[in-house]
């Protein structure tokens, strides 16, 4: 029986009136996993712990942000036996790393000269067998939580879904992945599970934090692929900060991907990402 890019099942035919099996068929359900993970200032001094938490996830593709040191990217890669591109065109670098071919891909910030902006790399890589492309944008946004902080992320989100919008005109099917350090409007924050500053964010904006850039993604017809998997998930659990997890700021969006082909989503808590980086790292199945 043959594994095709994710998973192949077994049926079998029957005769109706013995019940007697007449022939077997196996299903190709093609299938693709991804994670996305700040891997926080680089993952100097980390490269091995994180290398588990990713490995344990058993992903086709991984995207990363805060990911500013070649030398751990190289050592991650290996320890995947994966190949991988680097942006370092940002304030911040990201990189794309996959075990199927990368066909094509451009460091946004540095064609653009938008050199204030951390990360915006786009990637298509190519599923083997099948020849599927899957297009890949890595996003990491301004960060803190104050209605200034907000704003400039609204001003970044919009360079993004410009970057994005040829894409959404022909209904191409493509994912943006990474920190976006936003909240969506759904989520239920518990100002006392978030990290001190945050905390103080949230009073000095009146008992509240901006969500109005994940609805702007949301209203240009993405999908929140843990919402779509796991509304209830979605809603409670965060990402951010592993010590103080009272946020979810880290997404994988999803375009032109019905639903249903979402076949799983998580936030990966397990007690290495706990201390491995300051991002729990994130994860979706998508057939």
């Amino acid at each position: 029986m043959r594994s095709y890019g994710g998973q192949t099942i077994r049926g079998f035919v029957r005769e109706l009136k013995t019940n007697r099996t007449l022939s077997c068929v196996e299903i190709a359900i093609w299938v693709m996993r991804i994670v996305s993970y700040n891997i926080l200032e680089g993952g100097v001094g980390r490269a091995d712990p994180l290398a588990e938490v990713i490995v344990a996830q058993r992903p086709d593709i991984v995207s990363l942000v805060e990911a500013d040191d070649a030398a751990v990217l190289e050592r991650i890669a290996a320890r995947l036996s994966m190949d991988f591109i680097h942006a370092t065109g940002g304030k911040s670098g990201a990189a794309l790393l996959s075990r199927w071919p990368i066909r094509e891909t451009v460091d946004h910030l540095a064609a653009r000269r938008l050199s204030d902006f951390k990360s915006l790399l786009e990637a298509t890589v190519v599923e083997p067998e099948i020849d599927r492309e899957w297009t890949i944008g890595v996003v990491h946004l301004h960060a803190k939580a104050r209605e200034e902080d907000e704003k400039q992320r609204e001003k970044e989100i919009a360079v993004v879904l410009d970057v994005f919008a040829p894409h959404r005109q022909q209904n191409r099917p493509h994912l943006l992945v990474g920190d976006f350090n936003s909240n969506a409007p759904y989520q239920e924050i518990d100002s006392e599970k978030v990290k001190p500053a945050t905390r103080e964010a949230w009073h000095d904006n009146g008992g509240q934090i901006p969500r109005r850039v994940v609805q702007n993604i949301l209203d240009a017809g993405y999908v929140d692929s843990l919402y779509g998997f796991d509304p209830k998930q979605a809603k409670s659990n965060g990402s951010f900060s592993t010590q103080h997890p009272g946020q979810r700021v880290d997404y994988i969006f999803t375009f032109g991907i019905e639903t249903p082909r979402i076949r799983a989503a998580w936030i990966e808590q397990d007690r290495l990402a706990k201390y491995a980086s300051d991002h729990f790292p994130i994860g979706a199945r998508i057939e």
